[in-house]
């Protein structure tokens, strides 16, 4: 922080432009003094970009733009200024976006003037390190910006390049004495006529001997009252003011209801469906995660504002603001059920009816009779809406849509008697969504999945390499466990993904975001088998990646499991689950996609270590039921398990019952060096092998 900043407004209020006069000032500045030229987009015009250099114009993006400030001001979300500026020759620039066109200046974004009476007290504040910052405006005191860039600085200078400027610059010299209260001290008027001399007031005609007049004015503590103006008493247009209006700094926001006449309702649909289209092709990612995440929500409503706003096909008798808002409801608020879509305590939602809505809450399904559509047609017409952002209506000749999206999956089943479909009486429709974090230990313990004993164990043997299978029934949480375990492994561990739909998504997970080696790869179909990729293809693949650990979402058919078998008898490492009733019944399955041979089962026993089952218990928990080692088959008919957890139903506790066993995973834990304590605590008393 410098000791003293002084702010100077740099305007020409008789019209003209001040361009030039800025940048010859500042060649005039003490030398390696700290300085910023902040251009206010008062008439939309970008000057100073352009008079710079052309390598400046070309470099510089939109995001680093005072228009992009006073985009994420007024959405209050701003960053730090260093994110909007650029430097050219020793001093630090705030420009306007030199691609903005005349005709939507950033101004026609804005939702009212607010953002921009309060923008340069703003920058007084963000801007206290620098020695001198210089605020160049480009209209009059009817202009926000300019106002209130003048009222705020510690001088003002009143810039003339001409005869006609000076008598416009010295009207207004006297005007803001007289009226607005600026003190005579605190304005400075310049000529570039050398001749021009004035008796009221003193007349710089020189810039050196007005740089030296700039180096000694004093920073003023300015008190600002930052109210609302009260719009209802006039009609606002953004980006003019009356300026008498502002002599104390005080006004008022009031609300004001939604109208549109008949006459626009035909246009409101056309720019609607204009505005989702290029939210499909420009964000699709965020435009799909609003279904459920407000905050991409809100991301889309801003994206929104801004499209209406620049659009010039459609004109409407309505205000801006309310078409502004009539838009972003019609995209983004799916009624009833956006509440439900919000929660993040629910993880699933079925709806069979207008009032027929079902949760999972917690674990428990729950009616929600609270929520309730108003009529079939309003049923139908919130399904049409869930599906436009990805772009699969539903009909009678695709009667299921089934999407799996970043975030969320949905299944809509069409009904007879409104699509031909084949839901007996209503649409179906089903929503699982996926969080954003994997369960933490914590979360595990307290909802009862499993024990402090079972994560210490996890613990120790994900690291040693383990194969793991992860088995349960359908809805019992095997994807939630599956996804927990690279929290056991180093964050270099090159762990690669493989399955059906992105449902894993280990690297958007929060808990994951630190872990750069986490490639994934999804089942591609198409009509030629040739071309196809399934999960058999995918694993064989994964093979010539490199990787360390082969993550498989799940083993459905005979294909992949020979294929993840070869894999783990590679000396890869593979975390896969599989639809079973029991822990044993996993390990037989397993053995039955894999040809139900006596050479298949061998092998099955040297590679895979561990097998953990999952239940959905009545009271609606997703709890570890068992985790047991595999040690073999007699013949191919039944597994040989040695199981080392158990729950307890009655207790409702997890108990450990064994150690571990297996002559293969001993093998693998050792070469890891354990510590001793470790071997004693989950290995059946050995200290050694006779392999090693």
């Amino acid at each position: 922080m410098v000791e003293t900043t002084r702010i100077i407004t740099f305007a020409n209020l008789g019209g003209g432009d001040v361009t030039q006069g800025i940048i010859k000032i500042l060649s005039h500045m003490p030398k390696n003094a700290r300085m910023a030229v902040v251009e206010f987009p008062c008439l939309g015009t970008p000057r100073l970009g352009y008079a710079l250099s052309a390598e400046n114009i070309a470099r510089l993006s939109k995001e680093q733009t005072i228009d992009q400030l006073l985009l994420d001001y007024e959405r209050k979300s701003p960053k730090s200024m260093n994110h909007y500026m650029m430097q050219h020759a020793g001093v630090d620039y705030l420009l306007i976006n030199p691609r903005s066109l005349p005709e939507t200046p950033v101004i026609r974004k804005l939702q009212s003037n607010q953002t921009l009476i309060e923008l340069p007290i703003y920058l007084r504040k963000q801007l206290a390190n620098y020695e001198f910052v210089f605020f160049v405006t480009q209209g009059t005191l009817v202009h926000p910006t300019t106002h209130f860039s003048i009222r705020c600085a510690d001088a003002t200078i009143l810039y003339s390049a001409d005869a006609v400027d000076f008598v416009g610059n010295f009207t207004h010299f006297k005007k803001l004495q007289e009226i607005f209260g600026v003190e005579a001290e605190r304005l400075l008027l310049f000529s570039a006529d050398p001749h021009l001399k004035l008796d009221e007031a003193e007349v710089f005609t020189k810039l050196p001997e007005l740089a030296k007049q700039i180096s000694r004015v004093s920073s003023k503590e300015i008190t600002i009252h930052t109210g609302r103006y009260n719009e209802s008493e006039k009609k606002e247009v953004v980006g003019l003011i009356e300026p008498l209006e502002y002599l104390h700094y005080q006004a008022q926001l009031s609300p004001h209801t939604t109208e549109f006449s008949k006459t626009d309702s035909k246009k409101l649909n056309d720019l609607t469906n204009l505005i989702r289209s290029r939210l499909q092709q420009n964000h699709m990612d965020d435009y799909i995660n609003s279904l459920t995440n407000e905050a991409a929500r809100q991301k889309i409503r801003y994206l929104i504002s801004d499209y209406v706003r620049e659009q010039i096909e459609y004109t409407f008798n309505m205000k801006i603001n309310d078409l502004v808002e009539w838009v972003q409801k019609e995209i983004t608020e799916l009624g009833v059920i956006q509440e439900i879509l919000d929660d993040p305590t629910i993880s699933s939602i079925e709806i069979n009816g207008p009032d027929q809505v079902i949760v999972e809450q917690d674990g428990r399904d729950v009616h929600r009779q609270d929520v309730r559509f108003n009529s079939a047609r309003h049923y139908h017409e919130v399904i049409n809406k869930i599906l436009m952002p990805i772009g699969k209506p539903i009909s009678s000749t695709e009667p299921i849509v089934d999407a799996n999206y970043r975030g969320f999956r949905i299944c809509v089943v069409a009904d007879t008697s409104e699509y031909q479909g084949i839901s007996a009486k209503y649409p179906l429709v089903s929503i699982r969504k996926f969080p954003p974090a994997v369960y933490t230990d914590e979360e595990c313990i307290r909802y009862g999945n499993l024990s402090r004993e079972i994560i210490d164990f996890l613990k120790f043997i994900v690291p040693k390499g383990a194969n793991i299978i992860i088995s349960g029934g359908t809805n019992s949480g095997k994807t939630a466990q599956l996804i927990r375990l690279p929290l056991r492994v180093d964050p270099m561990t090159r762990i690669i993904s493989i399955e059906d739909s992105e449902e894993m998504m280990l690297a958007s997970k929060e808990q994951y975001k630190h872990y750069p080696n986490l490639p994934s790869l999804l089942v591609k179909e198409v009509e030629d088998e040739k071309k196809s990729y399934g999960i058999d293809r995918l694993i064989k693949a994964c093979l010539r990646l490199k990787p360390t650990v082969m993550c498989i979402g799940e083993i459905r058919d005979e294909a992949a499991a020979k294929q993840s078998l070869i894999g783990m008898n590679t000396g890869h490492t593979v975390w896969t689950t599989i639809h079973a009733n029991s822990a044993k019944e996993a390990a037989t399955r397993f053995l039955q996609l894999n040809g139900n041979t006596v050479a298949a089962a061998s092998q099955i026993a040297s590679s895979i270590d561990i097998i953990l089952f999952q239940k959905k218990l009545p009271d609606g928990r997703r709890t570890v039921t068992e985790i047991s080692e595999v040690l073999g088959y007699n013949g191919t008919e039944e597994p040989i398990l040695n199981p080392i957890f158990k729950y307890n139903y009655q207790t409702k506790r997890h108990e450990r019952v064994g150690y571990i066993r297996s002559e293969s995973l001993l093998e693998k834990i050792y070469l890891k060096d354990p510590e001793v304590d470790e071997i004693a605590r989950w290995c059946e008393g050995r200290k050694e092998l006779s392999v090693i």
